[in-house]
């Protein structure tokens, strides 16, 4: 790793050809206590841990998050990510972060650590790096043609490149970028997504039907239609109704209760192609009667709706900030940035998934659940702030599941449920409140 001024840049070089298939083994995580434990759970993360399983896909975003931010290269300096881990502000350090490693390798690290093995060069995927021992390294993105003899990489580089399309291209060849010594290798804690062929952004919608059990709204991954499911048990054809289209092109539904006033619950969806944030009331939230409320919602995350916390009548939203890792409350109708918002905690950024589940407590106030990334445990958290101090432990590897949903009292007890999808088996299971422990779990549907 040399020490000339370097600025990121994403590049195309002219690849060599090889014909051995490199394979990587994904991890492997215990599944949620009270679940079948003969089973294993692939991790396959849509938000890694430090040092974690991580996928292709995640690691391309990281190394987004740093280009464009006109980062000086500096060995003896630091830059945080999207969640405020800070690396080492030079090649190795760029990938370590686009990787997720706890600390911030050399060349040297990289091209040696036992986590990393190598492959041919025509194996390499987005995410897998060519690694020079003593010089640089680049992280591969994508291969340009069918022939494997262009691709494109992020580099934290230094030569002035020109744009095409909006990213920064070089040209070179595998031996003339700047030498011959260049590698292929992989990180042995990348995994390839699965293609999700279940159901996507569960969100809970109240009672659609009219029997008192609330319904859930899902969008179908591989047609990217929209469907109202009937409670308790949400299975089968006789269960489902297709209500809209094109849904995948939202990044995010979330269920908010009634916030028009009608008597009946109306959804948010955040537009993937420009970050708007858009109301649709209920029962069938179809575009023509959406209304824009809002726009950069892409730079927030788990976005949740919690009810009325602020004795208004109208339900509120929480989420958080990526940049930041700020908690924030958002008041109802418009959910409005600047004064319209209150922070309410911060470093929330460790948890990868949180849900609004109702009151567990008896005090009115609705609760929350937080899965933390780093341990996968899962927290039940009082509101209407939601800090740290609240906080009860109540459950550890639900890391395993996802589409975690809470669901209100589906079971007749009055105390709230919720659903989640195992990631492995996309089959759906039932908790029951307050603890939401495995021993709950109960089988409803399957091809989730």
């Amino acid at each position: 790793m040399n020490t000339r001024a370097r600025v990121l840049s994403v590049a195309s070089a002219a690849a060599l050809a090889a014909v051995v298939l490199g394979v990587t083994t994904p991890a492997q995580a215990a599944a949620p206590a009270g679940l079948a434990a003969t089973t294993t759970v692939t991790t396959t993360l849509a938000e890694s841990s430090v040092g974690g399983s991580i996928t292709r896909d995640e690691v391309i975003e990281r190394a987004k998050y740093w280009l464009g931010k006109s980062i000086p290269y500096n060995q003896g300096a630091t830059y945080p990510d999207s969640d405020g881990k800070y690396y080492r502000t030079d090649c190795s350090g760029y990938v370590s972060m686009a990787w997720h490693l706890t600390t911030s390798l050399s060349t040297q690290g990289l091209g040696s650590s036992s986590d990393v093995y190598e492959i041919p060069r025509s194996d390499l995927k987005p995410g897998d790096i060519l690694n020079s021992y003593y010089d640089h390294v680049i992280l591969f993105d994508r291969w340009e043609d069918t022939a494997k003899t262009k691709f494109s990489y992020y580099s934290f580089g230094s030569t002035p490149v020109k744009h095409v399309t909006g990213m920064s291209i070089n040209a070179a060849t595998f031996d003339s970028h700047p030498n011959g010594d260049y590698k292929a290798l992989r990180y042995k804690r990348i995994v390839d997504a699965p293609v999700d062929k279940g159901m996507t952004n569960l969100t809970a919608v109240g009672d659609h039907t009219g029997d008192g059990v609330t319904d859930i709204i899902a969008v179908e991954s591989s047609t990217g239609d929209l469907y109202r499911y009937n409670g308790p048990g949400y299975v089968g054809m006789a269960a489902r109704t297709k209500i809209g289209v094109n849904w995948d092109s939202m990044s995010t539904i979330v269920g908010t209760g009634d916030v028009t006033g009608d008597g009946v619950a109306d959804i948010i969806a955040v537009e993937k192609a420009t970050g708007d944030l858009y109301r649709y009331p209920g029962p069938l939230y179809n575009g023509g009667s959406r209304v824009k409320i809002g726009s950069n919602w892409d730079s927030m995350t788990n976005i949740t709706g919690v009810g009325d916390l602020t004795g208004d009548g109208i339900p509120e939203i929480i989420a958080v900030e990526k940049a930041t890792g700020n908690l924030y409350r958002y008041s109802g109708p418009n959910y409005v940035g600047g004064g319209g918002r209150v922070q309410i905690g911060n470093a929330w950024n460790g948890m990868s998934t949180l849900v609004g589940v109702g009151d567990l407590t008896g005090d009115g106030i609705a609760e929350i659940v937080a899965v933390e990334r780093s341990t996968g445990n899962l927290y039940r958290y009082s509101g209407p702030n939601y800090n740290g101090g609240t906080r009860v432990q109540i459950g550890t590897s639900w890391d395993a599941m996802t589409n975690i949903t809470g669901v209100g009292d589906i079971t007749g007890d009055s105390v709230p449920d919720l659903i989640a999808v195992r990631s492995d088996t996309q089959k759906l299971y039932r908790y029951s409140g307050p603890s939401f422990n495995g021993g709950s779990a109960v089988e409803i549907g399957s091809g989730w």
